[in-house]
């Protein structure tokens, strides 16, 4: 017995060859479109990159501020005396008494022996404030783009500035940052302000 050979129909519907195809109008307007929905996702990964960046940079800038008063505080609450005061030509100056203790930096002496201190201060050539110690060689960065130059000041439990050096006074902390962005259209200013005092008192 023989098969039969299976041969498939196709009918003719009437379409003309023109339909079977996109038109040169409809490709054009589907590639702008894909062009414009590429370029959009595009641009907000771009843009969340940027802001991804800001937002990175400041909080770089925030940790290493906030880490660095950590270490002031525990330096202040367990050292022997603080001087407010102002740093010129690499020295420390203290205020004196019926002096506002107000100044650009901070000497801290963690014991009677005067020759062991830490100072905090602002160096206005670059508008850092910095860290150093008694022992050569031991100045460290802490901030930058510091705008303010009165940093410290010495106050008493109500927040008043004092004019003497009394041993329960309260050692005030303020850090403006100014920082332009390129990203940005405008500047960044933000601040940094910690108040802290001795834990012993003579």
């Amino acid at each position: 017995m023989k098969g039969r050979a299976y041969i498939p129909i196709i009918k003719d519907r009437g379409l003309p060859t023109s339909c079977l195809a996109f038109t040169l109008p409809e490709v054009l307007i589907s590639a702008v479109l894909f062009v414009l929905l590429l370029g959009g996702i595009i641009g907000a990964n771009l843009f969340g990159l940027r802001m991804s960046q800001i937002a990175q940079t400041k909080l770089n800038v925030s940790d290493s501020a906030r880490k660095a008063i950590g270490i002031m505080t525990d330096e202040i609450r367990g050292c022997n005396s603080t001087w407010v005061g102002n740093v010129s030509n690499g020295t420390f100056v203290a205020l004196l008494d019926a002096e506002p203790q107000t100044g650009t930096g901070l000497m801290i002496q963690p014991s009677t022996n005067t020759a062991n201190y830490v100072i905090y201060f602002l160096n206005p050539s670059d508008r850092s404030f910095r860290r150093t110690t008694s022992v050569a060689g031991t100045t460290t960065v802490l901030a930058q783009e510091v705008t303010n130059t009165s940093i410290f000041c010495a106050q008493d439990y109500l927040g008043n500035v004092l004019t003497n050096s009394q041993n329960n006074r309260v050692i005030h902390l303020r850090l403006e940052f100014f920082h332009s962005q390129p990203q940005l259209p405008e500047p960044d200013y933000y601040k940094l302000e910690s108040s802290m005092t001795r834990r012993t008192l003579q």
